[in-house]
C-alpha cells in the first residue's frame, strides 16, 4: 500500500509541481488532498512541508503540523541546507529533512523512510538545481530562489528578516533582490511588491 502524502505549500502551483513530480512514483507514495487545514477528516502519513516563500514562524507552523493527530509524520522540503536549518526542522518536530535538489526517486526512497518512523536527513548536491518543475512567475526567467525573494518581499518582510528566516546571508539576500529586479525590470521594492501581486507571488491560501 503507498505512503499518503499531503503537500503543504502556500502556493498552488508549487504543490502542483511536487505532486507531478511524485505521480510517476504512485505507487509507492499518493498524493492525497492538499487542503489538509481545512479537512477535518483528513488522514496522511506524511505532510511534506514545502519552505517555498513560507512565513517567518515557519518552524512554529512545522510544531503545530508534527502534533496534529491526523499526521503521521512531518518532512521538510527545502532549499535550504544550512545546518541550522535542518537542526531547528527536526528541534519543530520534522520526522526528517529532504533537500530540494534530490531527484524524485531519492525523495520517494526519503518520504517512505520518513512514513517507516526512520528520521532521514538528505541534503542532496550542494551545486544540484530543484527537482521540483514548478514555482510562480518561472516563466519570466526567475530561479526558484529569486521568486522566493520576492514572494517574501510581497508578505512585507525586510531583507534582514527574510536572511535570518532562509539561514543567508543578507548580501546573499541583496544578490538575489538585484537580480529578480533586473530580470523583472523594476528599481524599487513598492514596483516589485506590485509586480509580485500582478504575477502569483501572493500565496494562495
Amino acid at each position: 500500500m503507498p505512503v499518503s502524502v499531503c503537500v503543504i505549500d502556500d502556493f498552488d502551483i508549487v504543490v502542483a509541481g511536487v505532486r507531478a513530480l511524485l505521480d510517476p512514483f504512485a505507487d509507492r507514495v499518493l498524493v492525497v488532498e492538499t487542503q489538509l487545514r481545512t479537512n477535518p477528516d483528513l488522514v496522511v502519513d506524511v505532510a511534506l512541508f514545502d519552505t517555498f516563500a513560507a512565513p517567518l514562524d515557519w518552524q512554529l507552523q512545522l510544531t503545530e503540523l508534527a502534533a496534529d493527530a491526523r499526521v503521521g509524520a512531518v518532512a521538510v522540503y527545502s532549499f535550504m541546507t544550512d545546518p541550522r536549518a535542518v537542526e531547528d526542522s527536526l528541534a519543530a518536530g520534522a520526522g526528517g529533512f529532504l533537500a530540494k535538489s534530490l531527484p524524485a526517486e531519492a525523495l520517494v526512497e526519503g518520504i517512505e523512510a520518513i512514513a517507516g518512523g526512520h528520521r532521514v536527513v538528505d541534503l542532496g548536491a550542494r551545486d544540484g538545481g530543484v527537482a521540483g518543475d514548478h514555482w510562480p512567475a518561472e516563466g519570466v526567467g526567475l530561479s526558484p530562489r529569486e521568486a522566493e525573494m520576492l514572494s517574501l518581499i510581497v508578505r512585507g518582510y525586510s531583507n534582514e528578516e527574510i536572511a535570518r528566516s532562509r539561514y543567508l546571508s543578507p548580501n546573499t539576500v541583496k544578490s538575489y533582490i538585484r537580480e529578480a529586479y533586473r530580470k523583472i525590470g523594476v528599481t524599487t521594492r513598492a514596483q516589485a511588491v506590485a509586480w509580485g501581486m500582478r504575477n502569483g507571488l501572493e500565496p494562495s491560501h
